[in-house]
């Protein structure tokens, strides 16, 4: 946050986007599994606007005293894992589900300073999370090698529970984060705005 301030002299728009899969029944996932999960969905996002709270209320309190209103944007991205539910992902639908509980409260203690707060849950998005398990693609998490994507079925059944029949595209995914990080959304708050194409459990 201090690096931030110092290179472009604010806090405007703070979008919490990191994020990974890490999936298994609920039997078979263990403790570090379900907590990474946490950690990356909803600890994470949690520090961050902690840490970036001081200069946003500082920033508000003088704007306001000056008679002038600048809104400032968070963006919590969650999914329909965490709305839904998706089987096998009680860690990451939890972590998802709690980001969402953050932006509603968020919602209210940050209106006061003029801050928008809101979620933009995705759907199947074409992104390495989301490809086909049989490209063996990994990624290495503390020392684990993790499998990312889905089953080519649940790719498949896309086309059937969607109504748009498709996967998203990533500039279809930007589109609704880009909504909540503009003026046009200066008087919409603690909402989850899901983009799954139509599809949903």
């Amino acid at each position: 946050m201090d690096a931030t301030v110092n290179g472009f002299g604010s806090i405007d728009i703070i979008v919490n986007n990191a994020g990974y899969t890490w999936d298994n029944v609920i039997q078979k996932m263990t403790d570090e599994q379900f907590q990474a999960m946490l950690d990356i969905h909803m600890v994470a996002p949690f520090r961050i606007l902690r840490a970036a709270s001081g200069f946003i209320r500082e920033a508000a309190k003088k704007e306001i005293a000056e008679g002038r209103r600048v809104m400032r944007k968070v963006v919590n991205i969650t999914s329909v894992s965490g709305v839904d539910g998706i089987a096998g992902q009680a860690g990451y639908g939890s972590g998802k589900a709690g980001i969402n509980g953050l932006t509603k409260v968020m919602a209210k203690e940050w209106g006061r300073y003029n801050v928008n707060v809101n979620s933009v849950g995705f759907g199947f998005i074409e992104t390495r999370l989301v490809q086909s398990l049989d490209q063996n693609a990994t990624i290495e998490m503390k020392g684990h090698q993790i499998k990312v994507g889905v089953q080519a079925a649940a790719r498949e059944a896309v086309k059937t529970h969607c109504p748009l029949g498709r996967v998203g595209t990533p500039e279809e995914a930007a589109g609704p984060v880009l909504f909540f990080c503009s003026p046009l959304s200066d008087y919409v708050s603690g909402e989850i705005l899901i983009v799954s194409g139509g599809a949903r459990s």
